[in-house]
C-alpha cells in the first residue's frame, strides 16, 4: 500500500510536494487505502489550479496561470480540429467552416493575452529555442513525414487501408504531442527568459478562451444531438469544450486572489 500511496504523492506538482509532499505522505500512509480516493481528488484539484502551488513571488504565480491557460487554448484548438475534420459531429459545411473559424480566432486571441512574452535578449532567445528543440523535435518530425508521405503519393482512394490508418493516426498523434509538449516549454523555462503577463491580460485572455470553449462546446453539442442521428464523436468533443470552459471559470476565480500586477 506505501507503494501506492507514494505513487500518488509523486502526481502532485512539484511544487506542492516540495512544501507538503513528506507531510501530505505520511498522513496518507497512516490512513492506508482509505486515503486513496482523497488523494486522487487532491491532485486533480491541484493541477486545474496553479495559482494555488505554493510560489516565491505573484509573478510565479502569473506565469503558472498562464501556462494553464496556454494548455486550455491548446486542447480546444485540437478538439474543435478534430470536430471540423470528421463528418460526423458537424454535418453542415458552413457551420463546420464557421464555428471553426470563429473558435480558432478566439482561441488566438486567448493566447496572445496569455502567452508569457519573451525578454528581449539573446540569452533568452537561445534558451527558448533550446526549449523548443527538445520539446517540438518529435511531433515536428512525425508531422512533417505525414506531409511528406501524403504530397508523394499516399492516395486517400488508391493506398491501402491499413496504411491510411497509420498515416492518420501518425497525424493526430503529431497534433497531440504538439499540443502537449508547447506548455511544458513554458514550464520549462525561468523568470531569465519570459516575463509572464500582468493579471488585467491574464483575466481578459482566460475571459477570450473561455467564450471560444463554451461557444465552440455548445454549437458542436446541439449539433450533434440534433438533425438526422446522435453523432457520439461530436457529443464527446462539445462536453471536452464545455468541460474547458468549467477549468477556465475556475482559473478565473482563483485570479480573483492574485494581485493586480500591470
Amino acid at each position: 500500500m506505501s507503494v501506492v500511496t507514494r505513487s500518488l504523492v509523486r502526481l502532485y506538482p512539484d511544487a506542492f510536494r516540495e512544501r507538503w509532499g513528506a507531510m501530505v505522505e505520511d498522513e496518507a500512509r497512516g490512513a492506508g487505502w482509505k486515503s486513496w480516493p482523497n488523494l486522487t481528488v487532491g491532485i486533480v484539484d491541484m493541477w486545474l489550479h496553479p495559482a494555488h502551488w505554493p510560489a516565491d513571488s505573484p509573478a510565479q504565480r502569473q506565469r503558472r496561470v498562464a501556462t494553464m491557460g496556454i494548455t486550455v487554448a491548446l486542447a480546444a484548438w485540437f478538439l474543435s480540429h478534430l470536430a471540423a475534420e470528421q463528418a460526423g459531429p458537424l454535418p453542415a459545411d458552413g457551420v463546420r467552416e464557421q464555428v471553426t473559424h470563429g473558435c480558432t480566432t478566439l482561441l488566438l486571441l486567448g493566447i496572445a493575452l496569455v502567452a508569457p512574452r519573451p525578454r528581449p535578449t539573446l540569452r533568452a532567445a537561445i534558451t527558448l529555442a533550446g526549449w523548443a528543440l527538445r520539446r517540438l523535435a518529435v511531433p515536428a518530425v512525425l508531422g512533417a513525414g505525414v506531409v511528406a508521405l501524403v504530397h508523394g503519393g499516399v492516395e486517400a482512394d488508391a493506398s491501402p487501408p491499413s496504411l491510411r490508418t497509420a498515416v492518420l493516426a501518425a497525424w493526430w498523434i503529431s497534433l497531440g504531442l504538439g499540443a502537449v509538449q508547447i506548455p511544458r516549454i513554458f514550464t520549462g523555462v525561468g523568470a531569465d527568459a519570459v516575463v509572464p503577463p500582468g493579471t488585467g491580460r491574464l483575466r481578459v485572455g482566460v475571459w477570450t478562451l473561455a467564450g471560444a470553449s463554451a461557444t465552440g462546446g455548445a454549437t458542436i453539442l446541439g449539433l450533434s444531438l440534433a438533425g438526422d442521428g446522435f453523432h457520439p464523436l461530436g457529443a464527446g468533443i462539445g462536453t471536452g469544450l464545455l468541460l474547458l470552459t468549467a477549468v477556465c471559470a475556475g482559473t478565473l476565480r482563483d485570479l480573483r486572489d492574485l494581485p493586480s500586477v500591470p
